[in-house]
């Protein structure tokens, strides 16, 4: 998910999970420090508004708890928390509280340093025995753009965090997940209708059935970082949307004069060259989503979260989860794959996944109709100028594609309106010359086809489609990265 360029975006995001430099450490008198510590700590247990049980280093420490003053926090207004600990075993030098803040995605602020606890009384000077109340009064951003606020905590040193317990209490990253506040932010992200399909479909990548004509339709895939209409900078596709009892169909339609794609195996990096990917969050609750990517040799990756890019390491996700996805690819004529002294065509992927492998999170299984997933579909281009481009169904807004928040919401119906207007002409099945066909799930060869623009295939941008496109996806406009990381 991450080429060089890519990287610097996703360490400007991760900055906020760095603890900050410590203000005033070791500038405290004894006087000082022990007026503090009567009124930060006691010898009785407190009887927090609302009790937690987290503890930290194996229960040298315990997070038992908090209060605070409200109980939803709107971008730019105040809040005053009080967590209160408990120390067991006195935790030694250099031990320190850190107190981040984050989206629904990712991390966004650090308040490590808020509060008299923070500025002379951190964990290293505590002693066994003692209850610590540590009140933090600070402002959310103003330009918070996410529905929920996030509060996670724990106790660093240099490079080294202490392991909170129970696990269910964690993000993954040795933070406590302490509270979590809605912000009443309002996200808009694309939706459609998506019919369920009938007859047989198989993943060739020529969508020649009948049903692939009467498949919801995306309209031309959108600037990834702002939600407005492809530019020359972006990558450009569209995609088509059909479902029944076992799997989800997706297909895209993609325009692309360089086609780049060195995979030779299944779960290679396919995102830092040519790819078209499906995520999938199937009840949108940021947990338990799915990660699907199609390259122009119809090579496959595949991998499932817990929750935002968790787990992150050795590899992204759950990379053993290989699921019996089916899939296409056709290259369109000319179309060889490496070769940057030609102008290619683009390809079009045919891709199947099956509901069983996805079934965490959906609301039946099978799904019926009337029932809603969220997901959202990028293509990634690697251009012959150098560089990446991207585009998006629903625009993240952001430099990381994770953003599920802003995930577009997909309703599946028995059938579209016969009244609903196409969203593009419907093309007539391309006649296939003789080629070699990229077999479903195989890597090796390409079927042949007529350019892009002789076969009639919705491809080509055309301001109609745009602004439609624009239409559907427009959502809040944000400050963010000049690029889009997947």
């Amino acid at each position: 998910m991450k080429n060089a360029a890519r990287w610097i975006v996703c360490l400007a995001l991760g900055a906020g999970c760095v603890e900050q430099p410590a203000q005033n450490r070791g500038g405290v008198s004894s006087q000082e420090l022990e007026s503090v510590r009567r009124r930060v700590a006691r010898r009785t247990a407190p009887t927090p508004q609302h009790p937690l049980n987290i503890s930290f280093g194996g229960n040298k420490v315990q997070l038992i708890g908090y209060d605070i003053n409200v109980t939803e926090l709107r971008p730019g207004q105040s809040v005053t928390v009080t967590w209160w600990w408990k120390c067991n075993t006195a935790p030694g030098d250099g031990w320190r509280l850190f107190t981040h803040l984050d989206d629904a995605n990712r991390p966004r602020t650090n308040q490590d340093n808020v509060g008299e606890v923070r500025r002379a009384y951190q964990p290293e000077r505590w002693r066994a025995g003692e209850f610590i109340s540590d009140t933090q009064t600070f402002d959310l951003p103003a330009d918070w753009d996410s529905p929920v606020v996030r509060f996670h905590l724990g106790i660093w040193k240099d490079a080294d965090r202490m392991t909170p317990t129970p696990p269910e209490a964690t993000d993954g990253d040795r933070r406590a997940r302490a509270l979590e506040l809605r912000t009443g932010v309002q996200i808009q992200v694309a939706e459609m209708t998506a019919p369920r399909a009938e007859g047989t479909i198989t993943a060739d990548g020529r969508l020649d059935e009948p049903a692939w004509q009467n498949a919801a339709r995306t309209g031309a895939l959108v600037s990834t970082m702002s939600g407005d209409p492809a530019a020359g900078t972006d990558a450009h596709a569209l995609a088509r949307l059909l479902w029944d009892d076992q799997n989800l169909y997706v297909a895209f339609e993609v325009q692309d004069e360089n086609l780049v794609d060195p995979s030779t195996q299944r779960d290679d990096h396919l995102w830092e060259h040519d790819a078209v990917e499906v995520m999938l969050d199937p009840d949108g609750d940021g947990q338990n989503y799915y990660e699907f990517q199609v390259s122009p040799r119809n090579t496959r990756f595949d991998t499932r979260y817990d929750r935002a890019r968790q787990p992150s390491t050795p590899t992204p996700g759950h990379i053993d989860f290989n699921p019996e996805t089916r899939s296409g690819v056709v290259l369109g004529a000319p179309g060889t794959i490496g070769n940057p002294d030609d102008n290619d065509a683009g390809y079009t992927v045919e891709f199947v996944i099956p509901w069983a492998s996805v079934s965490t999170g959906l609301a039946h299984n099978p799904p019926q109709a009337g029932d809603a997933v969220r997901l959202n579909l990028f293509v990634m281009d690697e251009a012959k100028q150098g560089g990446h481009r991207f585009a998006a169904w629903s625009a993240p807004r952001t430099g990381d594609f994770h953003a599920l928040e802003r995930f577009g919401r997909v309703t599946l119906v028995a059938a579209l309106p016969t009244a609903a207007p196409a969203a593009a002409p419907t093309a007539a099945a391309p006649v296939v010359p003789p080629g070699v066909v990229i077999a479903p799930g195989s890597p090796e060869g390409s079927v042949q086809l007529p350019p892009l623009q002789q076969r009639r295939l919705p491809v080509a941008i055309d301001p109609t489609a745009i602004q439609n496109a624009a239409r559907v996806v427009r959502g809040t406009n944000l400050a963010a990265p000049a690029a889009a990381p997947h």
